[in-house]
Order: structure tokens, then sequence, then C-alpha cells
């Protein structure tokens, strides 16, 4: 007899469910985080994406990846993912931040600190390991990539010689 209230119990358990994109999904607990609903919906990595909640009205908020989101409220919650609000890259292996979602090879220079831009020319490495020169069209916008973008800058001019 356990074991058919064990069964029963199984089949009577609370599942949230929850809109994305206009997708449905389902989770097992009542409060998860944005980091497991962008999870689940695959949408991976997380950071790549920024998830927003819909409000009654047409109002939306933003939630975090560590944001815990309680799913027991009445009706189905409504969420929507969009690209990432910040993008992470690194320039000579330090790391930058931009909200750009491109930047020309000079602006990823000067944000690094690197003056005068004319000095010197920007190569990206791409996920393979290819470099990818920006010598020719410094001034070309780069699209941000998620994750981020790696580049190294190269300087131009000549090297003294000791």
């Amino acid at each position: 007899m356990s074991l058919i209230k064990s069964e029963e119990k199984t089949s009577k358990e609370k599942s949230y469910k929850v809109l994305v994109d206009g997708d449905k999904f389902e989770f097992k607990k009542s409060v998860v985080t944005g980091e497991e609903i962008l999870i689940k919906v695959g949408k991976t990595p997380p950071e790549c994406h920024t998830l927003y909640q819909k409000l009654k009205g047409c109002d939306f908020e933003k939630i975090s990846l560590d944001e815990m989101v309680d799913l027991a409220n009445p009706g189905i919650e409504r969420f929507t993912v969009k690209p990432p609000e910040v993008f992470h890259y690194t320039l000579d292996e330090e790391p930058e931040t931009t909200d750009g979602k491109s930047l020309s090879a000079n602006q990823i220079l000067q944000n690094g600190g690197i003056e005068p831009v004319e000095d010197y020319y920007l190569i990206e490495i791409d996920n393979s390991g290819s470099e990818i020169s920006h010598k020719d069209n410094p001034e070309a916008p780069i699209e941000m990539k998620c994750p981020g973008s790696k580049f190294v800058s190269v300087f131009r001019g000549e090297m003294p010689v000791s």
C-alpha cells in the first residue's frame, strides 16, 4: 500500500509553469534564480543573456543571474530574454567591459589606455585561436561577442635596437 501512496504523491507533485519568449517550461521548485531559468530554456552561457520578467501592464523588470524568483504566485510567470547589456573582453589579457554592441579597433585601444592609437593596431583572437588583424581598417566596427572577445595590441613603429 505504501507503494501506491508514493506513486500518487509523485504524480501529484507540484510544478511551476513559466513562459519564456512564448515557450512553456516547468520547474519542480517554487523559487529559482535567473540563472536557473536561463539554463532551463537553453540560454547558455547564462551570462551572455539578460532575463526580464513581464509584469502587469507593459512593464518589464530585469532579473539578475543570482536573483531569486518566486514562481508560486498565481498565474503563469512570463519572461523574455535579450542579448547581454554589457560585453566583457580582454585587451592584452587585461579585462575590459563595454555596453556597446560594436567598437572599432581604435576605440578598443583607447578604452584600454593605449595612446596614441596611431602607433598600434589590433589583433582579435577568435574562439578557435585564429588571429584576425584590424591593422588596415582601424575604424571599422568589430562586433562584441559573448563570451568575451580577446584582443592583442601590436606596436606599429620601429623598435629601438641597443
